[in-house]
């Protein structure tokens, strides 16, 4: 167990944060306490009123929008041509909950066997649309929705090992998607055995580390993490904090597996972790895991994160069969109730939503996943890594 070094941690917060959090972004699964997420129950008229979006919108924009490969041009689907007339108020409440209540939204009452898998992505882009308009690239390739899908193939021939995090059946510890504001996933199935996911509130875990260990808070606030990005011809990574208080709201961008040096990036010279900050990243995981709550996840689910808001993780898991772990993950941001980044965190936030990002045409929405995994230029254990395929000519990040 890695010291807290309680002996030398500051009394106060970090300059500019407070002594604690108050509200409704504060929730914890310690000692047992039942927090239950925002569930938005779908039943038999919601069923039927999105149906008849998909109707419409296929009947509207279907000289636009069509399989192409195993993907399909998915930004055509928006709230105006996916009408929701009664639902749709619903779910923008659901996006204001995301943005100033728990954090947190769950969708359930939607079958992925009743439909086709392009109907299925379409539906998924129609909801999604009402929680934020605006979606981020996932990779330097264009990526809408994530590519291979959050999937392993027992057709893949790529061992595990050289394989990205998602891409295998492994866990994945707490942290943020780098770049993301709103995480959208959506449960196409769930896996015969483990797979969980959890959540723990930012505010909970800096409640509990305030009372503990507030040097690590310090620690986690300070401008030298370097947070690898891949630009071309420039540094490999930027000096930035991994936590920051920014207009009323604690805001966290922290992802284990890109933060320091990386193996196959050796000869770039990434400068290693201090020896404070891997305890203090420990410490962040161990928190974490004490305030966390599993989400009752089940097939069909579409879930909406506030990504700088709340961390996530995931157990192993075993498929088997038909029981086969298949999420899509999809990108989002609301831009009226958004919240304001911070300037130090805006790097990674760039890539996925900023010009460059919004300039990028030839955008994908792989419907199913690969049928064959290509070998990456290095494996990340991550679930977010925008750099990741982007090969030799890598120079959005």
């Amino acid at each position: 167990m890695p010291s807290s070094r309680q002996d030398e941690a500051p009394a106060q917060p970090p300059f500019g944060f407070p002594l604690s959090i108050q509200g409704p972004t504060v929730w914890s699964g310690e000692d047992g306490v039942l927090f239950k997420p925002q569930t938005l129950e779908l039943g038999p008229t919601d069923v039927a009123e999105v149906e008849e979006a998909l109707k419409h919108f296929l009947g509207e924009e279907k000289t636009h929008v069509g399989c192409i490969g195993l993907g399909l041009d998915g930004s055509e689907v928006s709230c105006e041509n996916f009408p929701l007339p009664a639902l749709g108020s619903r779910l923008k409440d659901c996006a204001v909950n995301i943005h100033r209540g728990s954090g947190l939204c769950i969708v359930r009452g939607l079958m992925p066997k009743a439909y086709s898998a392009e109907d299925d992505t379409i539906i998924f882009l129609g909801l999604a649309s009402y929680i934020g308009s605006q979606r981020g690239v996932q990779t330097s390739k264009g990526a809408m929705l994530s590519q291979a899908h959050v999937y392993e193939s027992q057709s893949w021939t790529v061992p595990r090992e050289k394989r990205h995090g998602i891409h295998t059946n492994n866990s994945l510890p707490f942290h943020n998607d780098m770049g993301c504001e709103i995480l959208a996933v959506h449960v196409r199935n769930c896996a015969a055995q483990g797979g969980g996911t959890y959540v723990a509130s930012a505010a909970a875990v800096y409640n509990a580390m305030m009372k503990t260990n507030p040097w690590v808070l310090h620690a986690l606030a300070k401008h030298n993490w370097p947070v690898r990005v891949s630009r071309r011809g420039t540094s490999p990574f930027v000096l930035a904090p991994l936590l920051a208080f920014q207009s009323g709201n604690l805001v966290v961008s922290a992802d284990p597996a890109r933060i320091g040096p990386h193996p196959a990036l050796a000869n770039r010279r990434v400068p290693d972790l201090l020896p404070a900050q891997k305890i203090a990243l420990a410490l962040l995981q161990q928190t974490a895991t004490v305030q966390q709550v599993q989400l009752p996840v089940r097939r069909g689910d579409i879930l909406f994160i506030n990504n700088w808001g709340v961390l996530h993780a995931r157990d192993s898991y075993q498929d088997d069969g038909p029981a086969t772990r298949h999420l899509v993950r999809l990108w989002l941001r609301n831009s009226e109730l958004g919240w304001k980044i911070p300037e130090s965190m805006k790097t990674p936030w760039e890539a996925s939503f900023g010009v460059k990002a919004k300039k990028k045409v030839d955008q994908q929405y792989p419907i199913t996943p690969m049928p064959e995994y290509m070998e990456p230029k290095f494996t990340n254990g991550s679930a977010a890594f925008i750099a990741e395929e982007s090969g030799e000519d890598d120079e959005e990040w």
